[in-house]
């Protein structure tokens, strides 16, 4: 086997990815309460016992809240960066903690990450490429736009997990205060379907046999209209060059399922 993942999580409500080799098991963020990752994670057949590792993208509550109660019992690695680690409210034995750098890979019991800057206001947010036996998977959640940085790191995936956050019309249509609205829609916010749109038909390599459209908003977006948007823009995409992906989406507060390569 390769390496699969699962979404446990992807929303405002709280953000959690696994990564499996069949053998190892970490967790991409635990936004969710660590008791609710736990039963998830019972779910599809692990208990909590089962994780080698946690590797952090950066200190938003969404991203990380659950990250201290859930390694408090566990003799396990949290993988995150300095400013991540200063800023956020982790709570957990500091021998725990492995510092991490963008652009530095780093192994996690044979699984290669390599973590790669995106544009958010946090203090030092991450992507990551997630790589074992030439299998290659990509996990970008909160970003503002799509930076040459991230379009590179992206390229030759086997599957992409992508933030497609909003619909600009909805958000600005919403009850979100104006301030806040600007921040969402700002070069340090969150993707909006249009830019996951542009990002397919313009950028996208077409290697991927899944992109998974993640982080939806409940409040300013509808699972259908992202859906559509990137299927409009893949099919553009394809009238040039053919591919095989799928666009899937990954529900706010269920478990997606499994993607194996």
């Amino acid at each position: 086997m390769g390496l699969s993942f699962t979404l446990l999580g992807s929303s405002s409500s709280g953000n959690t990815t696994l990564v499996s080799d069949g053998s190892r098991h970490i967790l991409v963020d635990v936004g969710l309460s660590g008791r609710e990752t736990a039963r998830r994670l019972r779910e599809v057949g692990l208990e909590p016992e089962d994780i080698s590792a946690v590797v952090v993208s950066h200190e938003h509550g969404d991203h990380c809240r659950g990250v201290g109660p859930f390694v408090k019992p566990l003799r396990i690695p949290v993988f995150i960066t300095d400013g991540a680690l200063e800023n956020s409210r982790i709570h957990m034995d500091p021998g725990k903690a492995e510092r991490i750098v963008a652009g530095k890979s780093f192994d996690v019991h044979g699984i290669q990450f390599t973590g790669f800057s995106v544009p958010h206001d946090a203090a030092d947010p991450l992507g990551f490429i997630v790589e074992k036996d030439g299998i290659k998977i990509g996990i970008a959640l909160d970003l503002g736009y799509l930076s040459n940085l991230v379009l590179e790191r992206l390229k030759g995936c086997n599957g992409i997990v992508l933030e497609s956050n909003h619909d600009v019309r909805m958000l600005k249509a919403g009850p979100y205060p104006w301030t806040l609205k600007q921040r969402v829609m700002s070069r340090r916010g969150h993707l909006s379907n249009d830019s996951v749109a542009q990002f397919l038909e313009n950028d996208f390599d077409g290697c991927a046999a899944h992109v998974v459209l993640a982080h939806l908003s409940k409040q300013n977006n509808l699972p259908e209209l992202a859906l559509l948007s990137a299927e409009r823009a893949l099919e553009a995409r394809c009238r040039i060059s053919q591919t095989q992906t799928k666009i899937e989406l990954a529900a706010p507060d269920k478990i997606s399922r499994t993607y194996r390569y």
